[in-house]
């Protein structure tokens, strides 16, 4: 396979694991009820805006370091490290079959839908999109100057 087109499938699998990682969290957040639909749904008070901002926060970290973590994996794998490859491997195997059983089961519970859910959604989707990006194009960054 041509090096340019293996770079840029490695990036569009990073910024999709980054983009689930975000989105995860973004589940949990949201059945614990810390999520950012939470600032659409009640009064706008001082204790709502900071569960909202940290939430926001920890959304942006996930999708950045899902991102970047799997770019480190997939820049060792592509360097053709057999152990850190193999442990990596299975390792995220397990990440996301346990962080997509724990989604499914939680997105069950929970208040229906409407509105304010989507508009989080977007959001959380926009977010883990621009950070998982940077993520990866920070793994890739390092690992030329190395």
């Amino acid at each position: 396979m041509d090096t340019e087109a293996l770079r840029r499938l490695h990036y569009i699998t990073a910024i999709a694991c980054g983009v689930f990682a975000a989105l995860a969290l973004h589940i949990v957040l949201t059945v614990l009820g810390f999520g950012l639909d939470r600032i659409l749904r009640d009064a706008a008070g001082v204790h709502v805006q900071f569960d909202t901002a940290l939430a926001w926060w920890g959304i942006a970290a996930a999708g950045f370091v899902g991102g970047w973590g799997t770019s480190a994996y997939l820049i060792a794998a592509a360097r053709e490290r057999s152990f850190v490859y193999k442990l990596a491997q299975r390792f995220l195997i397990a990440l996301v079959f346990a962080v997509a059983t724990a989604g499914g089961v939680m997105s069950k519970t929970g208040a229906g839908s409407g509105t304010p859910d989507v508009i989080a959604g977007l959001a959380v989707l926009l977010v883990g999109l621009i950070t998982a990006y940077c993520g990866a194009r920070l793994a890739y960054l390092n690992a030329e100057q190395v």
